[in-house]
């Protein structure tokens, strides 16, 4: 039978693993921005020379787009400042969830099903700064500014994201935005060999803010997207499972929406008796925006009644 070390140090193991993979596309995406910023420049470029060669007075023109940009600026922060507070500030579930969750693992006990808590979880960010107050255990690679948390509690996990890039240009994407990745992982040792069901149940508790509305002279979007992946490690990774919990795109928005979900998300694995299993869900929060005004944010961070939650880990023989 395993013990808790060995199993704490095969977790260890490959949290920091995947936290390499991180770098790793940290690193591509630094270098994506890169080029794509020498791209947008040129662009700009020619679409400045163009209209000026068809006439067009651009100093009137760029003081009416910095006008735009200044009013639609000022507009999102009154809007922010209004309303953002509310959805900062609201009473939490964590009494309803709590319940919710106590009557599902009372279900799964009645039908013969092992239940697990949370392990561990795991926080990667390429800004390192985001979680320097977040308490638990740390490690920063400064040369790229990127680090990983494992927090006290792990079943509280705190992250956020905000896009917010006011000189985007009509059709171009921007690379440099990192999601916000967090882990959440169960472990347990099979009792037969067999192939099993393992269903993670992950209560989410957050907002998120779309602002965005098309100008005279620009265009502007706004998005927000959670997704998860899962899998079960014994002796090798099996194929990640994907999951999209959530995908919204706007042109022209001006919502914040109080997002209160419990997924199931389950991955099936032929395993082994007697040696030790970890499964794995991965999830990355992600917001992005265009254009003077624009903006996203998807927080499951601010405030007491905003967080993700992973509540327990059924496992059945299938």
């Amino acid at each position: 039978m395993a013990s808790y070390e060995g199993l704490d140090r095969r977790v260890r193991e490959l949290i920091e693993a995947r936290y390499k993979e991180f770098e790793q596309d940290v690193q591509h995406r630094q270098g994506l921005a890169e080029r794509h910023s020498k791209l947008q420049n040129e662009r700009v470029k020619r679409r400045h020379d163009f209209m000026a060669a068809i006439g067009t007075d651009m100093k009137k023109l760029d003081a009416a787009v910095e006008n735009e940009n200044r009013t639609l600026e000022a507009e999102l922060a009154a809007f922010l400042k209004e309303f953002r507070p509310q959805a900062v500030d609201r009473a939490p579930l964590t009494a309803a969830t709590a319940k919710d969750a106590a009557i599902r693992m009372a279900v799964l006990a009645e039908a013969g099903h092992p239940i697990l808590p949370v392990f561990a979880s795991s926080i990667y960010t390429a800004d390192k700064s985001i979680f320097a107050h977040v308490a638990g255990i740390k490690e920063w690679n400064d040369s790229i500014g990127t680090g990983w948390v494992l927090p006290d509690n792990p079943a509280r996990i705190l992250v956020w994201m905000i896009g917010h890039n006011p000189g985007a240009v009509c059709g171009l994407w921007d690379y440099h935005w990192v999601p916000s990745p967090f882990g959440v992982t169960f472990a347990f040792v099979p009792p037969v060999t067999a192939t099993y069901e393992m269903t993670a149940v992950i209560a989410f508790h957050g907002f998120y803010i779309l602002k965005s509305d098309d100008g005279l002279f620009t265009c502007r979007d706004a998005s927000v997207k959670l997704t998860a992946q899962m899998n079960a490690h014994q002796y090798a990774d099996t194929a990640w499972t994907d999951f999209t919990l959530l995908d919204i795109e706007k042109e022209n928005a001006d919502e914040i929406t109080n997002y209160d979900r419990t997924h199931f998300l389950d991955v099936r694995a032929d395993l082994r008796k007697g040696d030790p299993v970890v499964v794995t869900v991965k999830g990355a929060v992600d917001a992005r925006a265009h254009g003077g005004g624009a903006y996203a944010e998807l927080n499951f961070h601010d405030g007491t009644a905003n967080y993700i939650e992973p509540l327990f880990l059924s496992v059945q023989q299938v």
